[in-house]
């Protein structure tokens, strides 16, 4: 029969056992898979030995005794703020400032037992200084000082910058700090120091003493400035009276000690409650590094409707008062009025003029209408007395009336101002502030 033939393999099919001759071929053994995993369990194992290694040489201080500094130090960097409390060139100069992780910074800083308060926000640094620390009018009339009383000043960075800058933030302090630590020489491990009654560990750098708590958790205490060669005489300030002249301090002596406290997001939420409160008052601020001039005697025209004064006036502007020079400026001019020897009460007005560039300023003082018409009647009825003794001769009178002027320049604008208080506001409320 044609067509497929079956055949079967072995011949005659399977048989058992296998026909003589028959020989049977052996099954090849699968391929054996190479055993990897020793060879990954050696890399994984040498990774982990590499990472141990390198987490040992991160965290292994560099010199005995330096861990409790280092936790210290990295500890005040993570703060949200931080405190200095600090006292300087001989106790002349006291700080009690607290400085945010943003560099907004609030407190007070005492020249001589006269405190001010101080804040920096927004990049520029703010005063408000009682009487006698007040800035002088600087070419404007006397009254000037009075109108900065009570009022935020800004433009005196030639003055309260180099202080002021001095509060960092946790995380530069922190550096500034660790900078010093990498210079100190060995750190002893009994000691028996105590800063604010807390036992402490001291490391001396050249720069100065560094204090932390001896018991954990380590934070910063106290660190105390040198400068070698001493401290040179504090020249007599103008701005500032009865400042005064200091000898030279001692080779080696101590600039100054401040105390250093990391702050807690519970205490950091106040500070922006007071850098708030204190923004929203930034209205009336008064920027004093811009000088206001002159340009002769103001006008002064009165009658019984009351006395216009208007004042012809430059300005100037130097970089080194840390604003800017050119664009425009926010003056306000005060006057206070006097007719016939008599106060008239005063007037003020705002005007927008060009940055180192001159313009004119009016006030109009209602007020002093009844003033000038009682000055006038008196006058008026003197003269008259006075023709009348004379057989009829015309007796002529004269009313004076004098404005003494002031101009300050604005500091900030209120779209500004609300700018800044919407992102301290927001800074607060990462904190858990409302």
């Amino acid at each position: 029969m044609e067509g497929d033939v079956e055949q079967a393999f072995p011949p005659g099919g399977a048989q058992w056992p296998p026909p003589q001759g028959w020989v049977q071929q052996p099954v090849p053994a699968p391929l054996a898979r190479k055993r990897r995993w020793p060879l990954f369990a050696g890399i994984a194992g040498l990774v982990l030995v590499l990472v141990a290694g390198l987490t040992t040489w991160l965290l292994w201080p560099s010199k005995a005794g330096r861990e409790p500094f280092e936790q210290a130090l990295a500890g005040l960097s993570s703060a949200p703020a931080v405190r200095n409390s600090t006292s300087a060139v001989g106790g002349m100069i006291k700080t009690d400032v607290k400085t945010t992780a943003s560099g907004e910074t609030s407190g007070t800083m005492s020249f001589q037992g006269k405190k001010m308060e101080i804040m920096a926000v927004g990049g520029k640094v703010y005063f408000k200084a009682p009487d006698g620390l007040l800035p002088g009018a600087r070419g404007a009339a006397s009254e000037a000082g009075e109108d900065l009383k009570d009022r935020w000043i800004t433009g005196e960075d030639a003055l309260f910058g180099p202080a002021l800058r001095q509060f960092e933030s946790p995380e530069r302090l922190a550096t500034r700090l660790r900078e010093a630590l990498e210079r100190a020489g060995d750190i002893p491990e009994d000691q028996d120091e105590t800063v604010r009654d807390v036992p402490a560990l001291k490391a001396s750098t050249p720069a100065g003493d560094l204090y932390v708590s001896k018991e954990a958790p380590h934070r910063i205490l106290r660190f105390s400035l040198k400068m070698p060669g001493g401290m040179p005489s504090v020249p007599r300030v103008p701005t500032i009276p009865d400042a005064g002249s200091r000898p030279p301090m001692p080779s080696g002596a101590g600039l100054g000690e401040s105390d250093v406290d990391a702050l807690s997001p519970e205490e950091t939420v106040a500070v922006y409650e007071d850098l708030i409160s204190n923004t929203k008052k930034l209205s009336g601020a008064v920027d004093t590094g811009v000088r206001f001039d002159m340009d002769g005697a103001a006008t002064v025209a009165c009658g019984a409707a009351g006395c216009t004064v208007t004042a012809n006036v430059s300005n100037s502007a130097s970089a080194n008062s840390g604003g800017k020079v050119t664009g425009q400026v926010n003056a306000t001019m005060t006057a206070n009025v006097t007719i016939g020897g008599r106060a008239a009460g005063s007037c003020r007005n705002t005007a927008t003029l060009p940055l180192n560039g001159a313009g004119s300023i009016s006030c109009v003082n209602s007020g002093a209408g009844g003033v000038f018409s009682s000055v006038e009647a008196e006058k008026k009825a003197d003269a008259e007395a006075r023709s009348r003794a004379s057989g009829g001769v015309p007796v002529q009178y004269r009313i004076e009336s004098i404005a003494s002027v002031s101009v300050l320049a604005e500091a900030i604008g209120q779209v500004e101002i609300t700018r800044l208080v919407d992102e301290l506001a927001e800074r607060r409320s990462k904190l858990g502030g409302k």
